[in-house]
Order: C-alpha cells, then sequence, then structure tokens
C-alpha cells in the first residue's frame, strides 16, 4: 500500500450560530480509480475543530489514491445528532488540488463530487454517476411536492406548486433562513415581523379627522426608512403620474391602440386638457395615451369583509386614461370608477375633491394588483416552482443548479410564511386589503405564461418600450440595463457548458427539471405548463429560461417590493382599499374622502405589512455578490468577475442620473438589488 500526504482544509458556515458542530467528523476520500483512503478522523488535540465561520486544516497521511474525486463525510456521536454546515473543503496533493463546494447541513454523512460542473451526459467515472443518481433519488424525497389540493378551500387549489411545508420549521433544513436574518425580523416566521410592527402602530392610533392625521400612524422612531418616495405633494397630478410610471408598480399600464368597449370617456371629456386643439382619437395614434385598465382583473373578485362592520371593502373595477405632455410628464387624463356609467367618469377639471377621490380609487386598484399579482403571483408564487423542481432534480455539481441556485433557494421559506401569514383572508392583510388574494391570484394564474416575465418582451408587447414616445420611465431604462448585462453573464456561463443544442437535448438531468417544473410544478392541478416546455431542445432556450428567473428572482423583485412601505404608509397616497363605493360626479368632498378611506386599523395593519416586506437583511447577498464559491473553474470566476463589473459600471450611470433628478429612481441601482426573493 503506497502512503500519501494530504492537506485537507475545510470551512465551517458562519450563516448561523449552530452551523457548527461538536459531532466528531471523519472523512473518506475516493480517487479516479475508485479505490479509497478509508475513513480518517479529522481532530486537532485540544482545539475546537468546526466551529462557525472557521477554516480548519489536517495533514493526513493515508493510502495514495491520487487526486481525489470523491469526498464522504460522516458524524458521530455520544448522544444526541449534532448537525453541521459545510462550506468548502480543498484538498491538497503535491502540486494539484481539488475544491469541492458542499453549502449544505450535514446530519450523518454526505457525499461530495469535485466541484467542477459537468453535465452527466459527458461523466465517465462510474463513482460519480452512481453519486449524482443517489443525490437526485434522496432529493425527490428530501424535497417534496406538497400533496395535490382536494378541495377549493384548500391553499393551493388553483395556484402554483410549493415545497410541501406548512410551516417555517417543517421545510428542507437548506430552505429554513438563516439565523440571522431570523433575528432581524425578531422571529424565524414572518409573522414576528408584522406583529412587532402593528405594535408599533397601535401606538400611534388616533382619531382621523383630517387627512393629515394619516401621517401619525407611520411616526414611531423604529419605523423609519431610508428610500423616500417624495411624497410632500401625493395629490398632485404629475405625482400620481411619476408613481405609475416608476412606482412599484411600473407594469400597470400600457399603450392605449383604442380605448375598451366599456370605456365612456370622450374627446369632449378631455380636449381642453390636451390643449393645443389636440383629440383623443389623435393622441392615441400618436402613442401618447397610455391605459391602466384594472377592469377584466378585479371583475368578479370577493371583497374582503370589515373587520368591525362586516360590510365588503371597495376596490374600483376602474380604469384610467394617462397623457405625455409636451414636457415629457406623465400625467393621469381621465378617470372611469364605474364601467358603463358617465356619472362616473372624472377628469382634472372636475372639482378639486371629485378627482382627488377618483386618483384614490385608481391608486387602490393598483395597490390591490400590485400586491397580489405583480408582488405575489408574478415573483413569489411563479419562482418557488422552479426552485423546488431545481433541488429536486440537479445535483450540485450540475452548473445550471450552481448557477440558479442563488437566485431560487430562499423564494419557499417567505412563501411558507405567506401561506400562513398573508394570503389567507383571515390574515392581518385582510384588514387592510380589499381584494381576496387567493381569489384574485387564482383568477390571473389561469391564463399566466412564463413567457409574460421576460421583460424586454412584455415592454414591447405593452407599447411602452420606446423612450421617444414614454421619456423619463427610469424603471424601464434600468430595468433594461439590468437585462442586458444578466444576459451577458447567464449566456457565457451556459454556453461554456452547452457547447451546441444537442448538448441540452442530451442532458437528462436538465431534461427532469423542466418536466419537474412543467407537470408537477405548474401543470400540477390543471395540465397547464403555463408555457414552460417540457422538453429542452436549445441553447438560446434554456438562457432565455435561466435568465428570466435570475430576472424576475432578483431585479423584478426588488423592483415591486422594496419601496411598499415608502409608497403605502401614508395611506391617502395608495389606499390598499375603501370603505364607501365609488362616488358619483359632485359627491366629492373633504367628509366623503375621509369616510371612505380606511379607518386607522385598516391603515395600522397595512403599514406593519408592508414594513416587514420592505426591509433589507444585514446579511443580504446583491446582485454581483457570490459569498458561496459553487463554481471551481477558473473560467467561469472570471466570468462572474466581469458581470461584477457591469454591474459597478452600471451602477455609477444611475448614480449619475439620478443626480440630476428632483426625484431620484434607486430602486434598481444594483447594490439594492438582492440576489433572491427572501422577504
Amino acid at each position: 500500500m503506497t502512503q500519501a500526504n494530504y492537506k485537507v482544509s475545510v470551512t465551517t458556515s458562519d450563516a448561523t450560530d449552530n452551523a457548527g458542530t461538536n459531532s466528531t467528523v471523519h472523512l473518506e476520500m475516493v480517487g479516479e480509480s475508485g479505490k479509497t483512503t478509508g475513513w480518517l478522523t479529522l481532530d486537532k488535540f485540544l482545539h475546537n475543530d468546526f466551529s462557525v465561520g472557521e477554516s480548519d486544516t489536517y495533514d493526513l497521511s493515508c493510502e495514495d489514491v491520487g487526486l481525489p474525486i470523491i469526498i464522504r463525510f460522516k458524524l458521530t456521536n455520544w448522544f444526541s445528532t449534532d448537525e453541521w454546515m459545510c462550506n468548502m473543503v480543498k484538498v491538497e496533493y503535491g502540486k494539484e488540488s481539488a475544491e469541492f463546494p458542499i453549502y449544505d447541513w450535514i446530519s450523518t454523512s454526505i457525499e461530495v463530487a469535485r466541484g467542477e460542473a459537468q453535465l452527466p451526459q459527458k461523466i465517465t467515472n462510474n463513482d460519480v454517476k452512481k453519486l449524482r443518481k443517489d443525490e437526485v433519488s434522496g432529493n425527490f424525497t428530501k424535497f417534496a411536492w406538497v400533496p395535490k389540493p382536494t378541495k377549493p378551500t384548500d391553499i393551493g387549489w388553483g395556484l402554483p406548486r410549493y415545497v410541501n411545508a406548512t410551516t417555517h420549521q417543517q421545510l428542507p433544513r437548506i430552505f429554513q433562513r438563516d439565523e440571522i436574518r431570523s433575528n432581524h425580523f425578531l422571529s424565524a416566521e414572518f409573522s414576528g415581523a408584522i406583529n412587532t410592527a402593528y405594535g408599533l402602530v397601535e401606538t400611534l392610533f388616533a382619531p382621523i379627522d383630517e387627512l393629515k392625521d394619516y401621517h401619525s400612524l407611520y411616526q414611531h422612531e423604529s419605523l423609519k426608512r431610508e428610500n423616500p418616495m417624495y411624497l410632500e405633494d401625493w395629490y398632485e397630478d404629475h405625482s400620481m403620474g411619476r408613481q405609475i410610471l416608476n412606482g412599484i408598480s411600473p407594469l400597470c399600464f400600457k399603450r392605449c391602440k383604442s380605448l375598451p368597449a366599456n370605456c365612456d370617456i370622450t374627446n369632449d371629456d378631455v380636449c381642453q386638457i390636451l390643449g393645443g386643439g389636440k383629440t383623443l382619437e389623435g393622441e392615441v395614434k400618436a402613442g401618447k395615451i397610455y391605459i391602466a385598465d384594472f377592469y377584466n382583473l378585479l371583475n368578479g373578485i370577493a371583497r374582503i369583509k370589515h373587520y368591525s362592520s362586516g360590510k365588503p371593502l371597495h376596490c374600483a373595477d376602474c380604469m384610467g386614461l394617462f397623457y405625455v405632455n409636451d414636457k415629457g410628464e406623465f400625467l393621469p387624463l381621465a378617470i372611469q370608477l364605474v364601467p358603463g356609467n358617465r356619472d362616473h367618469v372624472f377628469t382634472p377639471n372636475d372639482s378639486k375633491e371629485d378627482w382627488l377621490l377618483a386618483k384614490m380609487y385608481l391608486r387602490c386598484a393598483q395597490s390591490n394588483m400590485h400586491e397580489w399579482i405583480c408582488h405575489y403571483l408574478e415573483t413569489h408564487g411563479a419562482m418557488e416552482p422552479f426552485g423546488v423542481a431545481l433541488f429536486r432534480c440537479l445535483p450540485r455539481a450540475h452548473p445550471i443548479y450552481k448557477l440558479m441556485r442563488p437566485h431560487l433557494r430562499s423564494v419557499s421559506v417567505i412563501n411558507t410564511d405567506a401561506r400562513t401569514t398573508l394570503i389567507p383572508p383571515t390574515a392581518m392583510p385582510g384588514k387592510g386589503i380589499a381584494t381576496e388574494a387567493i381569489a384574485l391570484t387564482r383568477k390571473v394564474y389561469k391564463t399566466f405564461n412564463i413567457g409574460s416575465l421576460n421583460i424586454p418582451k412584455l415592454l414591447k408587447e405593452n407599447g411602452t418600450d420606446d423612450a421617444t414616445l414614454l421619456p423619463n420611465y427610469y424603471y424601464r431604462d434600468d430595468a433594461l440595463d439590468q437585462w442586458k448585462i444578466m444576459e451577458k453573464y447567464a449566456s457565457a456561463c451556459i454556453r461554456y457548458y452547452y457547447k451546441c443544442d444537442s448538448d441540452v437535448v442530451g442532458d437528462f438531468e436538465l431534461q427532469c427539471w423542466a418536466k419537474d417544473v412543467a407537470t408537477e410544478g405548474l401543470g400540477w392541478q390543471d395540465n397547464d405548463t403555463k408555457g414552460m416546455p417540457e422538453t429542452l431542445t436549445t441553447v438560446d432556450q434554456l438562457i432565455e429560461i435561466c435568465l428570466t428567473l435570475m430576472f424576475t428572482s432578483s431585479v423584478q423583485h426588488a423592483a415591486v417590493n422594496f419601496g411598499q412601505f415608502e409608497t403605502y404608509k401614508y395611506v391617502p397616497n395608495s389606499p390598499l382599499s375603501m370603505r364607501l363605493a365609488p362616488h358619483k360626479k359632485g359627491e366629492g368632498n373633504q367628509q366623503r374622502i375621509l369616510d371612505t378611506l380606511p379607518d386607522s386599523v385598516m391603515a395600522g395593519s397595512v403599514i406593519a405589512v408592508v414594513f416587514a416586506l420592505s426591509a433589507y437583511s444585514p446579511n443580504e447577498v446583491y446582485l454581483g455578490q457570490f459569498p458561496e464559491r459553487l463554481f471551481t473553474e477558473k473560467i467561469i470566476l472570471d466570468i462572474q468577475q466581469n458581470y461584477m463589473k457591469d454591474l459597478q459600471a452600471l451602477e455609477a450611470k444611475i448614480k449619475a442620473r439620478n443626480s440630476k433628478l428632483d426625484h431620484p429612481y434607486t430602486f434598481l441601482l444594483p447594490s439594492r438589488v438582492p440576489n433572491s426573493i427572501a422577504i
């Protein structure tokens, strides 16, 4: 038996206070030939091995197996199981070295292949083939899908599928929230943050006798945020237009190519506002009119009942027209609160109170669309099936696993919290948000298509891609820049491994992921795969899918999430529910507005929820940061460095533009865009 000297460096995670272990750790290394070193105990005399955030190095003399292709760990304990979260292992053999990324919890044992990403059909080593097959087989049990619902009252009915867990503690260990994040939110579950915030708001409750009294509800010292929405002029038309254009729901409007059949707004209503002899029809043809139409979305959706009176809350099935004036300003032009009824048509020519209340109703409709569709369904809900299937079907040495894991790992934990804390009608948001979340998301999910998350295509389809027709649309400009940078990065990584379309077709692990997402994740109830192909056939197709997921989980989620508190904290700016039905022309006055807006309890519940949702974690990972060294190949590490440089250049570009703006758009600064959906 030939002996050899190995130097083994082991890094323990610092993500949680209990990442270290007091277990006895044993290591076995496997060479290319299948020969093993046998089990070696890693233990330094009078040293606390495997402490949180520490790296331990061991000089081992054992049977020579060459540079190992596989390592195995097993933990032994005298009494109870003591888990260990291991990040990375580096093995040095002579002048050669190999890295083994783990970044996972080990409860009893684990087997890990060398860090180089490989396509399964190109693996020649039988031990590695078996390892990957066994890993995926175990993952199907560990990351199980929730059983199919049997009745409409089940929360998963008519929605994207999710992991089989109803509480944070039931999640697979790698999905659970890092302890630093848990401590930040005061509880292992999201409900703790909401309840704490609500307790702070509750101390501020006071009678609402005039609009400015709503300011008092968020002025507790602990409820301060740094991302101002500049709401001093919230009641002005240009402020509303700016928030529609560059607020937290920047995709809620389209270019108006023709007025809907149930629209009663006429040229006579708006020609004086347009001025200069312009007509509504002419401005539509010129591409200067835009529409936010919520009728088809909200019609027929059940409204939540008031927590005290039991009467249904209101959210108008309304629509609004906007126009771009000669100064390039995006302004509200007309609002219709009830389809087919001209008594509910309003313009800036109406009384100040009529027009202000109409704008509040339109903002209410937009806000409900934002919370349950733009935010929950189209980011949180749509991404979870891809994340669950990723961990089920792809071994840790697969290139797509390495590429996508940073963007998809954390979505299940916040969604698990949301299914108990946010979505049910009895949850706290039900006190202050008008529409039933489940009813609205189910309606939209029936026609959902994953292709609608491709932002460049969607902007073109919406007719909002032309900067000459629609200037000052900073969301569009920044999102498209982010998309190009991310596309360059994703394409370079993917094309390094997939040289041709046949590489995609022959990757049976990748095909398993695609089919699992399509049939078990998205089409699990009605066999509608929502545009996700069951089989991937080209490199371009794979890039587009991965790019869409990466962008949605990071950039798009940041665009619709982190401005919630600043948008909704002052209730009149953007109410999420109304207590009275839409007014008719001439009925608007200060008292009607106060009677219509949410009361203190309703407002307080919304403020608490959006305060918690808008929080960045102290250990957040942002675009371009790679604290988990999942890829080990130098060429990919160089690609990541170039990605970081591109993001830094975009950061500088956005800051330079913002320095010239009265109202900077900061949501898509790369330094403020987390890699994944974690809140």
